[in-house]
């Protein structure tokens, strides 16, 4: 069972940060009212850490790390911020439509079309064709 208090939204931004008084930058991938999980540029154990980052500026929040895995870490807020915060932080989605929008890798590098390696599409008919 899962035991959030509430709903998780996506953000993958970078942001300023501080975990146990070291400045840095972190990869903030989910945000909720009640905490989030942040990527760091090192896996140095840090449970327990008092963490501050910077969402946007102007609002920094502080809250403790409750579990670590490598540079992964989950931070609990010490007060949970206001729905609208969150809710302004978290990802938008682009106003292009879906299909119209270019496939990009985790570097933002465009990626090539499947077709243009010279391999066939799965259910295409052409069963057996080389991947």
């Amino acid at each position: 069972m899962d035991a959030r208090n509430w709903s998780r939204h996506l953000v993958d931004k970078d942001v300023p940060c501080s975990v146990a008084g070291v400045e840095g930058r972190g990869f903030l991938y989910d945000l909720s009212a009640g905490g989030c999980m942040v990527e760091l540029g090192d896996a140095r154990d840090v449970i327990g850490s008092s963490v501050a980052i910077d969402l946007y500026g102007s609002v920094t929040t502080v809250g403790t790390v409750i579990w670590q895995s490598s540079h992964y870490v989950g931070v609990r807020f010490e007060v949970p911020l206001h729905d609208a915060v969150v809710r302004h932080v978290g990802f938008t989605p682009p106003e292009i439509p879906f299909e119209e929008q270019l496939h990009r890798d985790r570097f933002g590098r465009v990626l090539p079309p499947l077709e243009s390696a010279g391999r066939r599409r799965y259910g295409d008919g052409s069963a057996g064709a080389a991947l």
